[in-house]
C-alpha cells in the first residue's frame, strides 16, 4: 500500500485521501480526529497484516508516546466513525495479544476496474473478509513459496486449506504482477482435462493434445503464482503436471492444495494444523477463550448472525468444549455457529454431545464439498479404495486415540490380512484421515471422522462383532497392566481411558456380553482408582457386581470388583455400614482365597471406618490384626503399613509418644513396591498420611518448626502423586494445623481454600466437608460469624453424611471460642452446648483442648473464675498425661491469665514456665509468643486467649 499513498484508496462505501488527510463517504465528509486519522492511515497501509499496537503507538504518537488505553480509545472512535455510514461491516479487527488488523479490501480507483478484471480472468475466488487464526500460516507459506517454490498444503476437509492459499493468493498479487491464476480442480471429473484447464486460465488456446509444451513457454514469460486447490480427487495428475512444471520453469510459484502429500520433486509439505483451542477449564474467562484462535473464529462468526452478541465469562467453557468437541476444525467450527444463533450456546453443545450432527448447512457459496461436514467426508470417503474403507470404518470403534498395535489387533481378520491393514492405515493417515495423536506414536480419527466412519461401520454386519474384539483387546491389555510392576504401565493404562469407557459402556448395553464388562471391570478397577476417577469407578463397579453370576463368586474376579466398589463409596460417598460389611465380605473372600495382599488392605479399610466414627478400641484391635498378619507373611510392606496404622490409633486415642515413634517406624520400614502398590490399586498413599499426622503428633510434643518441615513434606508428597485422596488428607491437615498454630490466617486461607475445590472436582465429600469447616474458623475468627455459621454447618453435614465424626467436637468448640472472641458469647455457649460434646472422654487427642475451651467460655459466660480454673486443671492434667506439651502450655497460658490472686498465678505461672522451657524452636509461633508476654506481664487480663491481634 507504501506505493499507492499518495493516491486516493477506496473500501467499501468509503473514499481515503492520504495525502490530503480526508475521508469521504459519497460526498459527505467524515469527521475524524488526528489521531483517529493517523491510525486509519497507518492500518490502511499494511491492510490484512497485523500492526502490533507498539508500532501503533509509535507511528501515531511519536516520541511522547501513549498507554495502551489512549490506543484503545481512538481506536474505537475510528470504528464507531466507519460503523455510522455502514454498521453492517467491521473493518478492524483486533487479534488479541498481537495488535490490529484492517481486514477490508482496498484498492485505488485508478487501478480498481483492471484488478476487477484480473481477478475475473484468473477465476481467483474472493478472499475471505474475517479470515481467523490464520495469518502466521499464511506468513510463513508465503516465506516458503518464496525460497522453495513449491508447496502443498496437507490436511484433513474443513481444515481451511482453500481460505489460506486464497489469502496467499491475493497477498502476492502484486509479487507477480497479476499473474496469479487459481483453478479449483474438485470441479474437474478426471485427470486429463487439468492441463487444458490450467492452460485456458494463462489465455493459450487449446488445439493439440500436448499443450503443456505450449504451457511452459508461456509460463517462462513472465512470474507467475498458480494455485492448484482440491488434488486429492486427481492426485496422480495434478502430481505429473506439478513436478514437470516446477523443473522446467524456474520462475513459477506453485502453491496446491490436497488432503495427501503429492510425493513428487520439489514439493514442500505444509501439514495445516487445527485451530488452536482452550483447554478443560471450568473457570476460564472470556478473555483467555479468545485467546485462542478456535473460540476466535466461532465468537467471530456468531457475531456475523447477531451483531450484539456478548461473549461473557460463563460462555467461555462452553466454546472451548465446542471447539475442543470438533477438535478446532475450522469448517465444522463454522457450522455450529450457524446452529447458535437458533439454539443458544448451550443447546449447540448438547447437541454437539447427543450427536455430532454432520449435515449441518454452511455457507451457500461456498464450494460444494465445503457445505456440510458431511459432504466433506463423504469427498474423502469415495476417494479410497474398498481395503481403505472397511479399515476406516473399523477404526471406528476407538473412541479415543489408539496405537498401531491395537489399530492391528481389532481390525485385522481373514478379511482383512495384518499385512493389508497395516499398509491401509499408513495410506490413511497420509491421505489425512487419521491424525497423529499427541506423543508416543499415536494415532486417532478426528471426531468428526470417527462419527462418520462409525455410521457406515452400523451399517454393516459386523457393527457388533468390531465392538467384542475391541472390549476383548482393552481387557487384555488391562489385565497386563493390572499384573505387571512395570513402571511403564500406569501411564500406558492411562491414555486409554477412552477406550476403556467405550468398551464398558457396550459390554454393559443390551447389546454388549455383560461377562466380557465383568473382566473389563475387574482388570480396569486400579487405573480408575490410581487416576482418582472415584465416582466413575464406582459406576461402572456396581454395573459389574450386578452382574456377577453364579461362576464369579467366590472368585478374584468378584473379590477386586467388591474391593474397589467399597473403596470409591468409602471415599465418595463415606464410611457407612453397608460399606463396612462390603470391606468385611472382602476380607472373607481374601483369607478363603488365602491372598493376604487383599485381607491387609481390608484390615486397613475396615480400620479406616472404625478411625472415622469414631470407634478407636475397634480400630487398635484392626491395627493389631494387621500387625500380626504382617508379621506372619514377613512382607516389609505390610510391617509398614500395620505400624502405620497403630501409630494413627495411637494418635487419635492421645498416645502421642507411641504414636510418634510407630509412624516413625513405619515410615523408616516402608517398602516403595508395597506402597505404591496400594497407591495404584485404591488412590490412596499411606505416606503422605502417616507424615501429615506425625506432623501434629510433633507439634503436640513441642516442636513446631519440625512440625512445620514434616507438614510441607506430606504435601510435597501429595502434589508429587498427583491423586484425589493424598492430596486432599495433605491439605486437610496442612489447613488445620496452619489454623492451630495461627495467628496468621493466610496459609489457613490458601490450603482450605484448595482442599474444598480439590475436594470437590473429585467428589470426596468427608474432605470437601472438612475444607468448608476449616474456612468457617477463619471466617469466625474474622468476625464474619453469619457466613461462618452457615459454612460450619455445611461442612459438618457432609462430615456427618460420610460418617467422619472425629472432628466434629473440636470444629465446634474451635467456632464456638472464635465466636466469644468476636464477642457474641450467647451463640458461642449454644454452639458448644449444640455439639454436646462429652469432656469426660480422655481417651482422644482433642480432650485437653476441649476442656481449655470450655474454661474459656465459662469465663466470658460469668460462670465465675472457679468454674474456668476447673477446667483448666482438668486440661493441664490431662495433657500431661498425654504427654502433650502444647496443650499443657494453652492451658496453663489460659489458667495464668485468668487467675487474680499473687498466689494462684504464681503457681500457673510455674506451671506455664516449664511448660515454656520444654519447647524446641517455634518462637515465631502464637501459642508461644503469647505464653511468653504472659510470663512478662505484657498481657491483657480480659482477653480470650485465640484472639488474633
Amino acid at each position: 500500500m507504501n506505493s499507492q499513498s499518495g493516491n486516493l484508496l477506496s473500501f467499501g462505501p468509503y473514499e481515503l485521501s492520504v495525502r490530503n488527510r480526508l475521508l469521504t463517504q459519497g460526498t459527505r465528509l467524515v469527521p475524524l480526529g488526528a489521531r483517529a486519522m493517523d491510525l486509519l492511515i497507518a492500518l490502511v497501509e499494511q491492510s490484512n497484516k497485523v500492526v502490533s499496537r507498539r508500532t501503533l503507538i509509535e507511528r501515531v504518537w511519536g516520541d511522547r508516546g501513549a498507554d495502551q488505553v489512549s490506543l484503545r480509545v481512538h481506536i474505537s472512535a475510528l470504528r464507531k466513525a466507519l460503523a455510522q455510514g455502514d454498521p453492517n461491516r467491521r473493518y478492524i479487527a483486533n487479534v488479541p495479544g498481537r495488535g490490529y488488523s484492517f481486514i477490508v479490501p482496498i484498492s485505488s480507483p485508478a487501478t480498481s476496474t483492471s484488478e476487477a478484471n484480473l481477478a475475473s480472468r484468473s477465476w481467483l475466488p474472493a478472499r475471505l473478509t474475517r479470515m481467523v487464526g490464520r495469518y502466521d500460516v499464511v506468513a510463513a507459506i508465503r516465506a516458503k513459496l518464496t525460497s522453495q517454490r513449491f508447496v502443498t498444503i496437507v490436511g484433513p476437509g474443513g481444515m481451511g486449506k482453500t481460505t489460506v492459499a486464497v489469502a496467499i493468493a491475493h497477498d502476492m498479487r502484486s509479487d507477480f504482477d497479476g499473474q496469479v491464476r487459481f483453478i479449483d480442480l474438485s470441479s474437474l471429473g478426471d485427470a486429463t482435462l487439468i492441463v487444458p484447464a490450467v492452460a485456458t486460465l494463462f489465455g493459450l488456446p487449446v488445439q493439440t493434445d500436448d499443450v503443456v509444451p505450449t504451457l511452459v513457454k508461456r509460463l517462462r514469460e513472465a512470474p507467475a503464482l498458480l494455485v492448484l486447490d482440491g488434488c486429492e480427487h486427481l492426485i496422480e495428475g495434478a502430481a505429473a503436471l506439478a513436478e514437470e512444471l516446477y523443473c522446467q520453469v524456474p520462475t513459477l510459484r506453485l502453491l496446491a492444495t490436497s488432503r495427501e502429500a503429492m510425493r513428487v520433486e520439489g514439493e514442500s509439505v505444509h501439514e495445516l494444523a487445527a485451530l488452536a483451542c482452550p483447554p478443560d477449564d471450568e473457570r476460564m474467562s472470556a478473555s483467555r477463550a479468545l485467546e485462542y484462535p478456535a473460540v476466535q473464529l466461532l465468537v467471530d462468526r456468531v457475531r456475523a448472525a447477531q451483531a450484539h452478541f456478548e461473549f461473557a465469562d460463563a460462555d467461555a467453557p462452553i466454546a472451548a468444549a465446542i471447539c475442543r468437541r470438533l477438535d478446532g476444525i475450522a469448517l465444522a467450527i463454522e457450522l455450529a455457529a450457524g446452529r447458535v444463533d437458533i439454539y443458544g450456546l448451550s443447546k449447540t453443545a448438547s447437541l454437539l454431545d447427543e450427536r455430532l450432527n454432520l449435515s449441518w448447512a454452511g455457507r451457500r457459496t461456498a464450494m460444494p464439498r465445503h457445505q456440510t461436514l458431511n459432504a466433506t467426508l463423504e469427498w474423502s470417503y469415495d476417494l479410497l479404495g474398498e481395503m481403505e474403507k472397511l479399515v476406516l470404518r473399523r477404526l471406528s470403534v476407538f473412541a479415543s486415540g489408539f496405537t498401531f498395535e491395537a489399530a492391528v489387533a481389532v481390525v485385522a481378520d481373514e478379511k482383512a490380512v495384518e499385512a493389508k491393514v497395516s499398509d491401509c492405515i499408513w495410506e490413511l493417515r497420509s491421505k489425512s484421515m487419521i491424525a497423529a495423536d499427541g506423543q508416543d506414536s499415536r494415532l486417532r480419527l478426528l471426531d468428526t471422522t470417527r462419527v462418520f466412519a462409525g455410521r457406515r461401520l452400523a451399517e454393516s454386519e459386523e457393527h457388533r462383532s468390531l465392538r467384542r474384539r475391541h472390549a476383548l483387546y482393552f481387557s487384555d491389555l488391562f489385565k497386563q497392566g493390572a499384573s505387571s510392576d512395570a513402571s511403564g504401565w500406569p501411564r500406558r493404562l492411562r491414555v486409554e481411558v477412552g477406550n476403556l469407557r467405550a468398551a464398558l459402556t457396550w459390554a454393559f448395553s443390551d447389546e454388549g456380553e455383560a461377562n466380557t464388562g465383568v473382566e473389563l471391570a475387574s482388570a480396569s478397577a486400579s487405573t480408575w482408582m490410581g487416576m482418582a476417577l472415584l465416582t466413575e469407578c464406582r459406576e461402572w463397579m456396581a454395573k459389574a457386581a450386578d452382574r456377577l453370576d453364579g461362576a464369579s463368586s467366590g472368585t478374584r474376579q468378584e473379590m477386586i470388583i467388591q474391593s474397589a466398589l467399597a473403596s470409591c463409596t468409602m471415599f465418595t460417598g463415606g464410611m457407612t455400614e453397608e460399606s463396612y460389611a462390603s470391606w468385611d465380605k472382602t476380607r472373607g473372600l481374601a483369607a478363603r482365597l488365602g491372598d493376604s495382599e487383599h485381607q491387609l488392605v481390608s484390615l486397613l479399610v475396615l480400620w479406616a471406618h472404625r478411625i472415622r466414627l469414631p470407634r478407636y478400641a475397634e480400630a487398635v484391635q484392626l491395627a493389631e490384626s494387621c500387625g500380626r498378619l504382617a508379621e506372619k507373611i514377613g512382607d516389609r510392606g505390610a510391617i509398614a503399613m500395620a505400624n502405620y496404622m497403630r501409630g494413627i490409633s495411637y494418635h487419635h486415642t492421645g498416645r502421642i509418644l507411641q504414636a510418634e515413634g510407630c509412624l516413625e517406624l513405619s515410615l523408616h520400614q516402608d517398602d516403595e513396591a508395597s506402597r505404591q502398590a496400594l497407591i495404584k490399586r485404591f488412590g490412596y498413599d499411606r505416606k503422605v498420611d502417616a507424615l501429615m499426622i506425625l506432623s501434629n503428633a510433633v507439634w503436640l510434643l513441642g516442636s513446631p518448626d519440625h512440625a512445620r518441615r514434616l507438614f510441607q513434606m506430606s504435601l510435597a508428597e501429595a502434589r508429587q502423586l498427583d491423586q484425589a485422596v493424598p492430596l486432599c488428607v495433605a491439605l486437610a491437615g496442612a489447613s488445620f494445623d496452619a489454623y492451630l498454630v495461627g495467628p496468621d490466617d493466610e496459609e489457613t486461607v490458601l490450603r482450605a481454600h484448595e482442599l474444598v475445590d480439590h475436594a470437590a472436582k473429585h467428589g470426596v465429600e468427608s474432605y470437601h466437608g472438612f475444607g468448608l469447616c476449616v474456612q468457617a474458623l477463619v471466617r469466625g475468627r474474622r468476625g464474619d460469624a453469619d457466613k461462618a455459621t452457615a459454612l460450619l454447618y455445611s461442612g459438618l453435614e457432609k462430615l456427618s453424611a460420610a460418617r467422619y465424626g472425629v472432628f466434629h467436637a473440636i470444629m465446634q468448640a474451635e467456632f464456638a471460642l472464635s465466636l466469644a472472641v468476636v464477642g457474641r458469647v450467647g451463640q458461642a455457649i449454644k454452639v458448644f452446648e449444640r455439639a454436646k460434646i462429652d469432656l469426660d472422654d480422655e481417651h482422644q487427642i482433642h480432650a485437653p483442648e476441649l476442656l481449655r475451651i470450655r474454661g474459656e467460655l465459662a469465663l466470658v459466660n460469668n460462670e465465675g473464675l472457679s468454674a474456668g480454673r476447673h477446667y483448666f486443671l482438668r486440661a493441664i492434667d490431662l495433657s500431661e498425661r498425654q504427654g502433650s506439651l502444647s496443650w499443657t502450655l494453652r492451658a496453663a497460658t489460659s489458667l495464668a491469665m485468668a487467675e487474680r490472686s499473687d498466689v494462684k498465678r504464681e503457681g500457673a505461672l510455674e506451671t506455664l514456665r516449664s511448660a515454656y522451657a520444654k519447647f524446641r524452636g517455634g518462637a515465631d509461633t502464637f501459642d508461644l509468643q503469647l505464653a511468653a508476654r504472659v510470663l512478662d506481664g505484657t498481657y491483657w487480663h480480659d482477653r480470650v486467649i485465640r484472639a488474633v491481634p
